[in-house]
């Protein structure tokens, strides 16, 4: 009786400990989805630059992850896109490796209906969890934009889609280069 008591304030107390470290590891593929041509990691259940724990892009960053851009965010996936079997969450529990649920705030992982990718702890100092709740509401971090308070942080990583704008200004400098070149052949003869 004793030992269990023991055991189970232990149990307690590191399950209320927050995440003091973060991974320095590749994200593994569990972790992360492919939707539309790049990978989705929910990384944080906050604003990327919000000040509730903020992500951190040193060594994930050298790994290709960044934040979306908001051509990117507007083809974003759906919350229910992160769940598939085997990902690295199991349903209602944590992963064996970072310890990273899906859960509300608190140190109590939810169930979500399935295994779900969650790579927190891959980016964030603070936190370990991501909140499916906000995920499935659509409160998710777009840089540059309003943002409602604890927004959840996808990160992406894959190809730059450019921009209208860019397409544009790419296309007219072919355009010019060809007609440089064009103009230069007719000289030279």
């Amino acid at each position: 009786m004793k030992y269990a008591m023991l055991a189970a304030v232990a149990a307690a107390a590191l399950a209320a400990v927050p995440a003091q470290a973060i991974i320095n590891a590749p994200v593994p593929t569990n972790a992360y989805i492919v939707f539309g041509g790049l990978d989705w990691a929910w990384a944080n259940p906050c604003d990327a630059t919000g000040g509730c724990g903020d992500i951190d892009l040193t060594y994930q960053g050298t790994q290709g992850w960044r934040l979306p851009t908001v051509g990117e965010l507007a083809g974003r996936p759906q919350a229910s896109d992160f769940l598939f079997r085997g990902a690295n969450v199991p349903d209602g529990g944590f992963d064996p490796i970072s310890l990273s649920r899906f859960g509300a705030g608190n140190d109590t992982p939810i169930s979500v209906g399935s295994d779900g990718a969650c790579a927190a702890a891959y980016f964030s100092t603070v936190w370990r969890h991501c909140d499916f709740g906000d995920g499935v509401a659509g409160v998710i971090f777009v840089p540059g934009g309003q943002n409602p308070g604890f927004s959840e942080t996808w990160l992406v990583r894959g190809a730059v889609v450019p921009e209208p704008a860019t397409w544009a200004m790419l296309i007219s400098g072919f355009g010019l280069v060809g007609g440089a070149l064009r103009r230069r052949r007719s000289v030279a003869a």
